[in-house]
């Protein structure tokens, strides 16, 4: 698509950046962020960091039914520093805060996390329309290997450059699927707004996937070490490759962050408003604390994830019951 009749790219920094921004980041990764939307940073965890951090996960997986497979894995846990904050103590490295302050232009506040123990073997995907940002250049996910990542155990792989692309909002999707945009415009007729949702979804996967296509796109592994420090935008298409050997493990921890005064907005306010629409929503807001001085989104929930179906958990009557 061209930018006259179709999608129009986002900035991808701060546009008074101009590439150059603050001396606390090297100019390499400055250049990295622009053109690829990822940047790798080896050795920014040492190894009794991570030591610590898998020892709590692998205490906490003993109270959750988290229904491992036939190699002894567990799915997903998500938010699970929300019950125990030293499992943040990896999100308040320097390394990362340095970076997401020149990126974002403004300090960094966490608002989640996912705990890995194998590959997550995800399709491409844009983090972005799962919790949108405004400014879009104002969120980034963050992912760290917890143990030497096998290239048979599913590694992660991005597609470079993808932040850059024309993307696609609700309303550029349903413009081109009329039995969708009667619906979309007067979702208060919709007997069923989760299965509206889902529907715009999907052909907003759709849309991408063919873009993907049409650009030849590749998409790339890296080769990753414990302790190594993967940072992609918001806007990059990322996901996890197949896992060739199953019985190897993915040890990880993702975080997601965005800016300090930025506003986000939920998957459904996403599909269900257009480009400019959603910015006169109501933002998703919930308290603040301070650990290691990163501030972070407080939630009362944590979830487990099996087999595609998530548990939403209570972070109080976990505590109380386990910790």
């Amino acid at each position: 698509m061209d930018n006259h009749g179709g999608p129009k790219p986002h900035k991808v920094v701060p546009e008074q950046y101009c590439g150059i921004g603050n001396n606390l980041v090297s100019m390499h990764l400055k250049k990295q962020w622009h053109e690829e939307g990822f940047v790798c940073i080896p050795g920014v965890v040492g190894r009794s960091e991570i030591d610590a951090h898998n020892e709590i996960v692998s205490a906490a997986r003993l109270t959750l039914d988290d229904r491992r497979d036939v190699h002894g894995f567990g799915d997903r846990i998500g938010q699970l520093h929300q019950v125990y904050p030293d499992l943040m103590n990896i999100s308040a490295k320097s390394e990362i805060i340095d970076f997401l302050s020149w990126a974002f232009g403004e300090g960094p506040v966490l608002f989640g996390s996912l705990q890995f123990e194998k590959g997550s073997e995800q399709s491409p995907h844009i983090d972005a329309i799962f919790f949108w940002p405004e400014p879009a250049y104002s969120m980034a996910g963050v992912w760290v290997a917890l143990e030497d990542i096998d290239p048979d155990a599913g590694p992660l792989f991005y597609i470079p450059g993808s932040h850059t692309w024309p993307f696609y909002h609700s309303d550029d999707v349903v413009a081109r699927r009329p039995d969708l945009k009667e619906r979309w415009k007067r979702p208060e007729s919709v007997e069923s707004l989760d299965d509206l949702v889902s529907e715009i979804g999907n052909a907003w996967t759709e849309e991408f996937i063919s873009m993907e296509r049409d650009r030849a796109a590749q998409r790339i592994s890296p080769e990753i070490k414990a302790g190594d420090v993967v940072i992609w935008h918001s806007l990059l298409a990322h996901g996890g490759t197949p896992r060739v050997n199953p019985a190897l493990s993915r040890r990880s921890v993702v975080y997601h962050y965005f800016g300090r005064t930025a506003r986000l907005y939920t998957f459904s306010q996403f599909m269900l408003n257009g480009r400019e629409d959603i910015k006169n929503l109501q933002p998703t807001e919930m308290p603040r604390g301070v650990h290691n001085g990163l501030e972070f989104m407080r939630f009362p929930h944590f979830a487990t994830y099996s087999e595609g179906v998530e548990r939403v958990r209570s972070v109080e009557e976990f505590k109380r019951n386990n910790v």
